[in-house]
């Protein structure tokens, strides 16, 4: 199976604070999240419904994924720079499980990823390309999505822009 990483054309302000709709990646927006229980690279398990109360940042990627890699650096600072503020969860999907941890140890994240090796969750999130970055709110309703890396200064000003938004929801 072959993946194209599509980046959609957005608004310059991609504030989805409104009625539900959906973006061209297909994830409907203002819907509640899909809820998973997954095992986790490191062989916990972990749910969805355990992190609600704060903001989650799933973010789909893969060892392979060229983008996946130059993305790693900016979510992991971010990450830490958020810790006990915000949940991020990686959801690394059709991979190796042995070459997704490696990636996870060679850039250093400081957040669990849970795997989707049967493209379950990929498909329950409708994710048509990698790396797509979905931002939960507090109470587990989608409110943004980011198709395509956040790489260098531009990108993490954009993460940054994106988590403060989420950040003020309840």
């Amino acid at each position: 199976m072959g993946w194209i990483l599509r980046r959609p054309q957005l608004p310059a302000n991609p504030q989805v604070f409104s009625a539900p709709r959906t973006l061209p990646t297909g994830i409907p927006l203002g819907r509640p999240a899909p809820g998973f229980l997954r095992e986790t690279l490191d062989g916990r398990e972990l749910a969805l419904s355990e992190l609600l109360g704060k903001p989650v940042v799933l973010n789909f990627w893969a060892s392979w994924c060229v983008p996946c890699r130059a993305e790693a650096p900016t979510l992991a600072q971010a990450a830490r720079r958020f810790r006990g503020r915000v949940h991020f969860v990686g959801v690394n999907v059709l991979d190796e499980i042995e070459e997704a941890r490696r990636f996870a140890e060679q850039f250093g994240l400081p957040f669990p990823s849970v795997v989707d090796d049967d493209g379950s969750l990929l498909r329950a999130y409708r994710v048509v390309g990698l790396p797509t970055t979905v931002f939960v709110t507090p109470s587990g309703i989608i409110r943004e999505v980011h198709a395509g890396p956040f790489v260098g200064p531009e990108g993490a000003r954009r993460l940054e822009a994106y988590l403060l938004r989420l950040l003020k929801e309840p």
